[in-house]
């Protein structure tokens, strides 16, 4: 699925296991994903929050386009170079919107940052919408 979004691809994002409630995503940073610290940006963590919880709520309802409504990230320290790996868990999955967690952590096992999302399923044609 991660080939298909072209985004988390570049990123280099990839599932590393299945879970019945959801997945664990991993990244490597390269050195253009950090910071002027030398740590992992923010806005990359944030992305593979979005991701994996994203990609679970695809994955696991069969298929069903779905795109997020919010997301909320705490960063709770730099994350330093090495494998990043985000767990995610659906927490509540009801006819139209879905609410996920994830736990980012990197190669220590250190928790990086927490995140929350919900997700909403599109239709089909979701990409011809106009405001």
């Amino acid at each position: 699925m991660i080939p298909q979004m072209p985004f988390n691809h570049h990123l280099g994002f990839h599932v590393a296991r299945m879970y019945k409630d959801g997945l664990t995503m991993e990244c490597t940073p390269r050195p253009e994903m950090t910071n002027g610290h030398g740590t992992i940006h923010g806005g990359v963590t944030a992305a593979l929050i979005d991701a994996a919880i994203g990609v679970a709520v695809i994955a696991l309802s069969g298929g069903r386009p779905a795109g997020t409504v919010e997301m909320k990230v705490n960063y709770l320290r730099p994350g330093r170079e090495g494998k990043f790996s985000c767990r995610a868990w659906l927490l509540k999955a009801g006819k139209t919107l879905v609410f996920g967690e994830a736990v980012v952590r990197d190669e220590h096992r250190r928790v990086v940052a927490t995140g929350y999302a919900t997700y909403i399923y599109l239709e089909e044609n979701a990409a011809n919408w106009s405001v």
